[in-house]
């Protein structure tokens, strides 16, 4: 055998090899749990969170390359609540890709969220979060959920109490406005 062949042959193995190597296979980075709609709904009310259906209304992505590791914000128009905050809107956080796995939410779309943590909720593919259109059984599991209180914003603080941030804010403009009236007087006095 001459060494042309051989050499078009081990070519063609090693663009084979290259293809295999670096093609992405079907499978997803994430590696989930499957629980069963009841062991879902179980695990969602015991821990940590939000549950709740709604329609997105709005998807903030990140702009630049460098923030494409930060997660999207999708905002809720909140149809019903079992658990988490009553408001009409809610936030939740979700990595943007599916390979970090991400949630791919639709704006316009309806969903029955399962979100997790204390403060800032988030969500991603293992969460069991699903459109609504297939949460039937989630549903029934579930039961009547209230419908969210008038005048509820964006995961607003429900606690009557003003956040620091606020305040400095306010006390900043106060001083401001207080050295400007202090210095109209004594140019004018």
């Amino acid at each position: 055998m001459s060494s042309r062949p051989l050499a078009a042959l081990a070519s063609v193995a090693l663009i084979g090899l290259a293809l295999l190597v670096l093609l992405p296979d079907c499978a997803s980075a994430c590696s989930c749990a499957v629980f069963g709609s009841k062991k879902q709904v179980e695990w969602a009310l015991s821990h940590p969170g939000a549950v709740f259906s709604g329609e997105v209304v709005k998807i903030d992505r990140p702009s630049s390359i460098k923030s494409s590791l930060a997660p999207e914000t999708v905002t809720f128009r909140v149809s019903e609540s079992w658990k988490g905050p009553k408001q009409q809107s809610l936030e939740v956080s979700t990595p943007v890709s599916g390979m970090s796995c991400g949630y791919p939410f639709k704006e316009g779309q309806e969903y029955l969220v399962y979100a997790y943590g204390k403060q800032d909720l988030k969500v991603d593919l293992c969460s069991g979060t699903k459109p609504l259109s297939k949460a039937g059984a989630e549903l029934a599991l579930l039961g009547n959920g209230e419908k969210p209180k008038d005048g509820g914003d964006a995961l607003t603080d429900t606690s009557g109490v003003v956040p620091a941030r606020a305040m400095a804010g306010l006390v900043g403009v106060v001083m401001a406005a207080s050295l400007l009236v202090m210095v109209r007087l004594v140019r004018t006095g």
